[in-house]
């Protein structure tokens, strides 16, 4: 823990932890956002408790972020993590009045988010080539994130005992603890299958193991899942020979089975809760898209469109 943290934040973090039940990612994020924060605070007024300060100190944070050259959308981050903490305050009777609740959060430009076309698609997920262990976990790992659209952190803690085979379903935790049902269509079903094969000849196919295994045990003797950035360089690896988008990561294969659902004809509300997004307005990104989509149509085909 930092040393210099105040408990309040450390208690909020133990709180987002243990009862929010919020990713190992997101609380890293809390934890660089709060102790720069704090830290900021210290130094804008020596003399008080940082939760005595009033909007002027968060206003004056913001306005050094953005000096530094920060993004409207970094900036917005940070924002959030204070917000929340201030809300926690409130909650815990630390403060009485929330003061993150008059200050603005900086607008965000919507970027549309990239995704790989539907010739894309199919060519990355014939790449990985043969049914070793390695090349079947790895395409396994592309044709789930494809087949599902579910989040890298989904992904990982997918234990044995969420897939249900016969019905051709997996049980996945999300956000916030939240539970939803993803379907597997046939050909990563027969990948499942093989690796769950790979898994049973390595005595690693108990229904508290994970789907994908960490390589090694932790030194408390136990093997946990397979690392983020593992799955990250895997699925980067793989994109990179399909396209010359830089920006393309394992997320960019959630864009793309939201893209081509929406494409085929699929139901707004449907493909949301497939996602998992607590809210339609996560998912009204991809209407965008289809926009684009039918401007270069029309443009294409219009005799005055062009």
């Amino acid at each position: 823990m930092n040393s210099h943290r105040h408990q309040i934040i450390s208690d909020f973090l133990e709180y987002i932890k243990t009862v929010r039940r919020y990713s190992s990612h997101t609380i890293r994020s809390y934890e660089h956002d709060l102790d720069q924060y704090y830290s900021f605070c210290r130094d804008f007024d020596p003399t008080r408790e940082f939760k005595d300060l009033d909007q002027t100190a968060i206003q004056c944070y913001l306005q050094q972020l953005s000096r530094r050259g920060l993004s409207a959308r970094t900036l917005a981050r940070h924002l959030a993590s204070v917000k929340s903490l201030y809300k926690y305050m409130l909650i815990k009777n630390l403060v009485k009045v929330n003061i993150t609740q008059s200050v603005k959060t900086p607008k965000i430009k919507q970027e549309l988010p990239h995704f790989l076309s539907l010739k894309e698609a199919e060519n990355v997920l014939r790449i990985p080539v043969g049914n070793d262990e390695k090349a079947l976990r790895e395409r396994l790992i592309l044709e789930l994130f494809y087949a599902t659209g579910i989040r890298i952190s989904e992904l990982i803690s997918i234990q044995l005992h969420d897939i249900r085979m016969e019905e051709g379903i997996i049980h996945i935790i999300g956000k916030g603890s939240k539970e939803r049902i993803v379907m597997v269509g046939t050909e990563a079903m027969d990948t499942l299958r093989n690796h769950i094969e790979i898994l049973n000849e390595n005595g690693l196919a108990g229904p508290d193991n994970y789907l994908f295994p960490a390589l090694r045990k932790g030194k408390n003797g136990k093997r946990s899942h397979i690392a983020q950035r593992t799955v990250f360089n895997i699925v980067k690896k793989y994109l990179k020979q399909v396209s010359d988008d830089e920006k393309l990561s394992p997320h960019s294969l959630r864009h793309t089975f939201a893209t081509h659902m929406l494409n085929n004809g699929a139901d707004l509300m449907a493909i949301k809760d497939l996602l998992g997004h607590s809210s339609l307005s996560s998912t009204q990104v991809y209407t965008h898209l289809q926009q684009d989509k039918l401007k270069k149509i029309y443009q294409q085909a219009h005799p005055h469109g062009k």
